[in-house]
């Protein structure tokens, strides 16, 4: 009967060494693992935070976060003894803040159309006498001449007006007139050719006087000089002509008495 009741013992003591590690080793290596710890999102200031837990202390938050002790010392400006009071926040580390460029919800809208010049102005517009044939006016020596005539249209073709200038002393302005891109059309008065562009372009501002002045060059004096060498030719043949009779009369006198001597 001992004998039975010491062989169950021994089974009894060797049934129970061979549980215990079973039953808890695995509750050990469980106990061993540190709490899974998700990194949390930094702030807008780059500040990555943790909130304090029942339990935690600055080495167990070291453990589970993987940020070394002095550095959450340093950090916190605490020390790891200190005590840590639930749902203080604690800063973990602090990264620099990346800022997105932000993406247009929309089209740049296309650059703005400029807006119609509006307003009026003024074209004045002469005709001078250009002695030197250099196109451009020496008030001094080279004045207005009148005779010209002139159309001014926009750049469109709409004709604001036409004139023949009369006034050789003064140009003649076409006032209150649309600003805008303006042409000029010009003929020369009679008895003067053109040394210069005859058609012009400019733009009227609103409120502003243009001057144009086109460049001519009278043509009297070439006629006259050409009509002066007719009547020098002419004068020329007749003179020759009345030598021409004196020295035939001249002959014919000498020669009337050699012919009566022979009679």
């Amino acid at each position: 009967m001992r004998s039975l009741l010491s062989s169950i013992l021994i089974a009894v003591f060797f049934l129970t060494i061979a549980v215990i590690p079973a039953v808890a080793g695995p509750s050990g290596r469980a106990a061993l693992q540190p709490t899974a710890y998700q990194t949390a999102t930094p702030l807008a200031d780059g500040r990555i935070l943790y909130s304090v837990q029942d339990g935690d202390t600055l080495w167990k938050i070291s453990a589970i976060t993987g940020v070394p002790i002095d550095e959450l010392e340093r950090l916190n400006n605490i020390s790891r003894d200190d005590p840590l009071p639930v749902g203080k926040v604690l800063i973990l580390r602090v990264v620099t803040p990346t800022h997105a460029e932000p993406t247009l919800a929309f089209l740049p809208s296309p650059s703005p159309s400029p807006l119609p010049v509006t307003g009026k102005g003024t074209i004045c517009v002469s005709f001078f006498n250009d002695i030197n044939g250099d196109g451009s006016q020496n008030e001094e020596t080279e004045d207005l001449v009148a005779g010209g005539q002139v159309s001014v249209a926009l750049i469109d073709g709409t004709e604001v007006g036409n004139h023949t200038i009369d006034d050789p002393t003064e140009a003649h302005c076409f006032i209150d007139i649309p600003a805008g891109e303006y042409q000029i059309a010009a003929a020369s008065p009679k008895n003067y050719n053109p040394t210069g562009e005859m058609n012009k372009s400019l733009a009227l501002e609103p409120g502003a006087t243009a001057n144009i002045s086109f460049a001519v060059q009278t043509s009297t004096p070439e006629k006259t000089n050409q009509e002066g060498g007719r009547s020098g030719s002419i004068w020329v043949g007749l003179i020759g002509l009345v030598l021409l009779g004196g020295a035939g009369f001249m002959i014919y006198t000498m020669m009337k008495p050699r012919r009566m001597s022979r009679w």
